[in-house]
């Protein structure tokens, strides 16, 4: 039996990288847990939330990767993965396709760009940031439309793609919410999936559209190595499996992330020193935080803001 299931791994379920093993760990053991143990005793909840909010970030990191390089070799099994990714992430991830690959890598925050950081606010500033992923989000919707519209009319393969994420999302999230209600009851256990899986879905296209803000904003779209923000932190990037390291994702956005460090190392000298930070968060309590307090930051220093039109014009 052992042999036999092996076997139908073998010829159905094939990873394309090994480095994958982890991706699958992630999404098929750390992202169900947090839900689980809450749905189990939902007084463990102040002390998922650490788990939760982390799987919240992930599940945009993992749908960001298999949108641009898949885990699997069969059609099948992406499909399938793609609309479990879909139920943590809180929307169908179709979505990525037209609106980050084959419009943000096109544009890369320059003209044309729809999620252009500059189109949502003149200066950056922390207000900016935090109110950059509704605008984006918006922006986005008559791309998404088309593009469902299309597939719709055409019956292209993403047709299929397209139901499937958005009945496993919907199911899925209707049948979690109906046994935290029969095991706790209507109040405590509606309480319970929200926190537990309600609220994390829908943070994570949050999160991705903030991350893009600050991998962007203040950079010059036209330059060739200047176009985007690394965080470059080996801890930081071992848990976000090198999504820090964007420069290099954007000229080889099919590349699989496992590959990523090593092509920054190349590349790294020729891209600007304030360019390549530490981590995320930390960049980003320098550039506001301490700002706002007054305190002086060579990252404010060195990456002044331009206007929508001065970044084109530049």
């Amino acid at each position: 039996m052992v042999q036999r299931l092996a076997a139908l791994h073998d010829r159905h379920m094939r990873l394309r990288y090994v480095e994958d093993r982890r991706t699958l760990l992630w999404a098929f053991v750390l992202f169900p847990l947090g839900p689980a143990l809450a749905l189990w005793h939902p007084s463990l909840l102040p002390w998922l939330a650490p788990l939760l909010l982390y799987c919240s970030y992930l599940s945009g990191v993992l749908t960001h990767n298999h949108n641009h390089c898949a885990v699997f070799h069969e059609r099948w099994a992406n499909l399938g993965y793609g609309a479990w990714l879909s139920v943590f992430y809180g929307f169908p991830i179709f979505s990525w396709i037209p609106t980050h690959n084959q419009n943000h890598h096109r544009f890369r925050n320059g003209d044309g760009d729809m999620t252009a950081t500059a189109r949502h606010a003149q200066h950056d500033s922390l207000l900016a940031a935090l109110s950059y992923p509704p605008a984006s989000s918006r922006f986005q919707v008559p791309a998404l439309v088309v593009f469902v519209r299309t597939a719709f009319r055409t019956g292209s393969r993403q047709r299929a793609r397209i139901v499937l994420e958005c009945s496993v999302l919907v199911s899925a999230h209707a049948a979690v919410w109906l046994a935290a209600v029969l095991r706790h009851g209507t109040g405590i256990g509606s309480l319970t999936y929200f926190c537990a899986l309600g609220l994390p879905a829908l943070l994570g296209t949050y999160w991705m559209m903030l991350t893009n803000y600050l991998q962007h904003v203040g950079c010059d779209a036209t330059s060739p190595d200047d176009h985007s923000r690394n965080f470059v932190s080996p801890f930081f990037n071992w848990f976000v499996f090198d999504n820090g390291l964007h420069t290099v994702h954007h000229e080889h956005p099919g590349l699989h992330w496992s590959r990523y460090r090593e092509l920054h190392r190349q590349r790294a000298e020729q891209i600007a020193g304030e360019l390549n930070q530490g981590t995320l968060l930390g960049f980003a309590v320098r550039r506001y935080v301490r700002r706002a307090r007054g305190a002086p930051s060579s990252v404010a220093a060195a990456a002044p803001e331009k206007s929508f039109s001065e970044a084109q014009r530049a």
